[in-house]
């Protein structure tokens, strides 16, 4: 992607990350024209990233991922993405889509087009978006961190909290999505995207 993108007269990389949190660490302090963001990032999903950027800065958002389900696509334009291009796709679109995002503000492949209007009539994908949609976002990243198999102790490390925070969000996390187990718990993030299997 970088050899696409560096190949356009005028336009520079200014970073590069392979995490999520980092992926947003950088996107906040050099505050690039566009952010190309993967969903499967580890310790911070890309579609969180994409809400944390959106909601703190104008930096525009473009998701490349091999997920075509609309439920994901869906998603992506909830957290404030201003495009969608699929992997399979970047090699021919990846410019056009930077091109169309800084001209227009958007851009959606044609395989993800018509998913962009969809809208889920059925009880079980809505009641699954109004739940995770009830996690703050510290939960959504305390229930990635959980998902990729972190120990307490590891996620309150990670993000600076206490043990006994960690803990709680734990317990906030499983009530909200009403699992009752870890394997219900990350059985229900890679359902949703949230980590790979």
């Amino acid at each position: 992607m970088r050899a696409i993108l560096e190949r356009e007269p005028g336009w520079v990389v200014c970073g590069e990350a392979t995490t999520g949190r980092e992926a947003l660490a950088k996107a906040l302090e050099l505050k690039p024209n566009v952010m190309i963001v993967d969903i499967g990032l580890p310790e911070m999903n890309g579609l969180e990233v994409t809400r944390r950027v959106r909601e703190s800065s104008s930096v525009a958002v473009l998701i490349v991922t091999v997920y075509d389900e609309d439920q994901i696509v869906n998603e992506a334009i909830r957290a404030g993405a201003n495009g969608y291009v699929l992997k399979a796709d970047a090699g021919q679109t990846l410019a056009d889509a930077v091109r169309a995002i800084l001209r227009d503000g958007k851009f959606f492949s044609e395989r993800v087009h018509a998913a962009a209007d969809f809208t889920s009539s059925t009880r079980q994908t809505r009641t699954r978006r109004e739940h995770s949609e009830r996690l703050t976002p510290r939960e959504r990243e305390v229930l990635q961190l959980l998902a990729e198999g972190r120990a307490n102790k590891e996620i309150a490390a990670a993000l600076d909290i206490t043990t006994k925070t960690a803990e709680t969000h734990r317990a906030r996390i499983m009530a909200k999505l009403e699992v009752h187990s870890m394997s219900e718990l990350v059985r229900y993030a890679i359902r949703n995207r949230i980590i790979e299997p």
